[in-house]
C-alpha cells in the first residue's frame, strides 16, 4: 500500500495513475472537495461526465440532490469530505469492474488514513462493499447501520443520489430514509467526539 502523507502528494499520484483501462477516458481526476479534517466522510461510486469535464465529484444532477440532503440537514463543505471509490469517468449505466475498483482502493484507502474521519457514509453498493466487506449484502438490507471500520471508524451505507434521481428526487420514497440516515452518520460523528 501507499504511503500518503498529505493530499496534494495523493493528487499527483491519481493524476499519473495507469493502474486500469478507466485512466483513456479521464479528462480530469476527480479526487475530492470539501474539508479533509471533516469528522464525517462522504464516498460516492464514480465519477460522471460533469465530474469528469471539473474534475470535482458530485457536480451533476447526483450532486445537486447531495446538496439538498446537505442542506436539510445544515451541513456545509465545511463540515462534510468527499470523494469517489474510483477516480476516473465512467459511462452512465456501466456496471464498475473489480478490476477498477481494486486499482482505485489505495487512493481510497489512502485518503480514508490522511482524513481519519469518525463516520464514512457511503452512497451506493459498490462503495459499501468496497469498505465493508463481506459482511456487506446490500443497501436495502444494510442502510443506515453501523458497520466498524478500522481506527475507531464506522460505516454507514445508504442509497446514492443517483438512485434517488431516478425515484423523483426528492419525492422518491427513500428520500426521507437518507436524511435519516444522514442523520445516524452525525449522531454518530458527534457520540464520537
Amino acid at each position: 500500500m501507499m504511503t500518503v502523507f498529505d493530499l496534494y502528494e495523493l493528487q499527483e499520484y491519481i493524476e499519473d495513475c495507469t493502474a486500469c483501462e478507466l485512466h483513456e477516458g479521464r479528462l480530469n481526476p476527480v479526487v475530492d472537495k470539501g474539508k479533509i479534517t471533516s469528522r464525517i466522510f462522504i464516498c460516492g461510486m464514480v465519477p460522471a461526465k460533469e465530474e469528469n469535464e471539473k474534475g470535482i465529484p458530485f457536480v451533476g444532477r447526483a450532486g445537486q440532490l447531495l446538496d439538498v440532503i446537505l442542506e436539510k440537514l445544515d451541513l456545509t463543505l465545511s463540515d462534510v469530505y468527499i470523494t469517489n471509490l474510483v477516480k476516473c469517468f465512467l459511462a452512465a449505466g456501466q456496471p464498475l469492474k473489480e478490476e477498477w475498483v481494486d486499482a482505485c482502493l489505495p487512493f481510497l484507502l489512502a485518503q480514508i488514513a490522511v482524513a481519519n474521519p469518525k463516520v464514512i457514509i457511503t452512497l451506493g453498493a459498490d462503495a459499501a462493499a468496497a469498505l465493508i466487506g463481506k459482511e456487506f449484502d446490500t443497501i436495502s438490507k444494510n442502510r443506515g447501520r453501523e458497520f466498524k471500520f478500522q481506527n475507531g471508524t464506522v460505516v454507514i451505507p445508504t442509497y446514492h443520489p443517483s438512485y434517488l434521481l431516478r425515484q423523483g428526487g426528492e419525492k422518491s420514497p427513500n428520500f426521507e430514509t437518507v436524511l435519516n440516515d444522514f442523520r445516524i452518520a452525525i449522531n454518530t460523528s458527534e457520540r464520537s467526539q
